[in-house]
């Protein structure tokens, strides 16, 4: 059986942001002093976990391999049911009316941001210079 792999992209400008609000609050890496000193450290790749342009690139590489779904965020977020279906479809998964409710229901944005095991609510504080949430919103 060949692995199946879902990536989900996201627009580089709410990745440049969202990193920079996420990075500015951990204790594991040198914090930048603006936003601006962060832009440049991406547009470099000089950000935790290397350039996200060519972390990109790889996997646009890869996606016209039969077990490669590429996402966006972006159209998770404008058609989350269409989206869902099109995951299940790439699976051989298939859904009740009942349960795709189920899934787009706790797989949104205002369930997870309250739900402890997905906003990071449950990490060490030792690791943050104050409380974090992963949503900002």
């Amino acid at each position: 059986m060949v692995e199946q792999v879902i990536y989900t992209m996201r627009n580089p400008k709410d990745v440049l942001v969202s990193g920079y609000y996420h990075w500015t609050m951990t204790k594991q890496c040198k914090k930048p002093e603006s936003l601006e000193q962060y832009f440049q450290w991406f547009i470099q790749g000089n950000v935790p976990y290397g350039s996200w342009f060519e972390h990109i690139r790889g996997w646009m590489s890869m996606r016209d391999r039969e077990n490669v779904l590429l996402l966006s965020y972006e159209e998770l977020q404008k058609d989350p049911r269409s989206t869902i279906e099109r995951i299940c479809q790439f699976l051989g998964k298939k859904l009740s009316p009942e349960e795709l409710d189920s899934v787009l229901k706790n797989s949104s944005f205002q369930v997870m941001k309250q739900n402890k095991m997905s906003n990071f609510e449950m990490l060490p504080e030792a690791l943050f210079t104050k409380p974090f949430l992963i949503t900002r919103k």
